[in-house]
């Protein structure tokens, strides 16, 4: 999938018609043959130095798209999770967000660094649907970030109106809309043949007459949503700083909950900022403010390292912002970071926090302090019992047997029950005490 710096030799100006992730810097001819002028430009970006940076970062960013797309997944998991639990309508717009950069990173930009490596990849078909989606998961993934602006705003500088302007249902159709808009427009921009796809190399063209579309697809899906996010963004960290300094004491959690908040969605805005306008604002005046044909060799040089750096820049965009999401939002690291610890590995038992079958040193302490007291409870049971015994032995009549040389007489027969009750109270008081 390559985004298009396309220059023709027999025009005057430079032609940057074909929108989508990244570029390919070719020689496009519309003669049969090759003229000595155009083999000339040719030579022009022959750089071996060039071809080794961008076939390593290809497979650099390869490996990250995967590595992306788990993040991504997790990120979407916490999304969910939290909504659930605390009905912020801030999970509902990451969720928007994070689907879109998914997107980008599981199918989009593997199968445009493959194609761009393997020429039996160059499909139409496979490069038309990849273009596709690629324009809806730009275009979902900026619109997502200005509505996220959007509800702190509402939240900080509205507080009484929030709860009535961004409910729970309002932000679900806001989701809907940013979708039925993306969806659409990239749409009708396929039916209705505006882009094509070059055979030659597998990019997307602009139809003549109709590249005004590209135009229309940056300031309004790109530009303008990545900006007006990045003004709102700082306007809004400068507010919060200006809350929390005045009267910390007087916030609840929940203020102070959207105040830490407020970190993640600058450094969110602040990074895609940096790696999707750069490039974004070169190919709107490459494509307004020079001529490309003027250009001498080393000037087309310098332009083409310049183009892709920032190509794979905006390539890395939705490779990062689910790291951002998970390490600076302190609810979705904790919620991820919970779920990780609790993958059984191999033999090894589900860690719990609380564990119900796990006991601690006290916990033992307290069983053999149960079954000590249950003990001494039962052997108490058996002292009453022979108490009671004597005691009963002592109320019945006395037994007076015939004297005879080898019995005792009544007196100490008395005295060996009384001696015994008395030993047996004394042990019972022992116990009782």
């Amino acid at each position: 999938m390559n985004e298009l710096l396309e220059y023709e030799l027999n025009a005057t100006t430079m032609d940057f018609e074909s929108p989508s992730t990244t570029e390919t810097i070719n020689s496009i001819s519309t003669f049969d043959s090759y003229t000595t002028t155009e083999a000339a430009s040719q030579d022009c970006f022959n750089d071996q130095a060039f071809l080794i940076f961008m076939y390593t970062t290809d497979d650099l960013l390869l490996a990250a798209s995967m590595a992306a797309t788990v993040f991504n997944v997790m990120v979407i998991f916490c999304a969910v999770k939290l909504f659930k639990r605390s009905g912020d309508t801030m999970h509902l717009f990451i969720l928007n967000m994070t689907v879109g950069d998914l997107i980008l990173t599981v199918f989009c930009h593997p199968n445009e660094l493959l194609i761009r490596k393997h020429d039996f990849l160059q499909q139409i078909h496979l490069c038309a649907v990849v273009h596709y989606f690629n324009w809806i998961g730009l275009a979902v993934s900026g619109l997502s970030l200005t509505m996220l602006n959007v509800d702190k705003l509402i939240y900080f500088r509205w507080p009484l109106n929030y709860d009535r302007s961004m409910s729970k249902r309002r932000a679900a159709l806001f989701c809907l809309l940013i979708w039925s808009l993306s969806v659409g427009f990239v749409t009708y921009c396929w039916a209705f043949d505006i882009v094509y796809i070059y055979e030659f190399d597998c990019s997307l063209q602009m139809s003549r007459g109709k590249k005004f579309y590209y135009e229309i697809f940056l300031i309004l899906f790109c530009v303008l949503p990545v900006t007006s996010s990045l003004i709102v963004s700082i306007y809004l960290f400068n507010l919060t700083r200006q809350k929390r300094n005045s009267s910390s004491d007087g916030h609840t959690n929940a203020f102070k909950t959207k105040v830490k908040s407020m970190v993640f969605i600058f450094a969110t805005t602040a990074w895609t900022s940096c790696s999707l306008l750069p490039y974004r604002i070169m190919n709107l005046a490459r494509i307004h403010l020079f001529a490309w044909s003027e250009l001498t060799c080393e000037g087309k040089q310098a332009v083409n390292w310049v183009a892709w750096i920032l190509v794979y820049l905006l390539t890395i965009n939705p490779i990062v912002n689910p790291v951002i999401t998970a390490l600076i939002y302190a609810p979705y690291r904790l919620t991820i970071k919970k779920f990780l610890v609790n993958i059984p590995v191999g033999n090894r038992p589900i860690y719990s926090y609380q564990g119900d079958n796990l006991h601690s040193d006290s916990s033992f302490v307290s069983v053999r302090r149960g079954r000590n007291r249950r003990s001494s409870s039962t052997e108490l049971a058996s002292l009453r019992q022979s108490t009671e015994v004597v005691r009963m032995s002592m109320s019945d009549s006395p037994w007076t047997p015939a004297k005879s040389p080898g019995t005792k007489t009544e007196e100490e027969f008395a005295f060996d029950k009384e001696k015994k009750t008395m030993i047996l109270r004394n042990q019972l008081n022992n116990l009782e005490s």
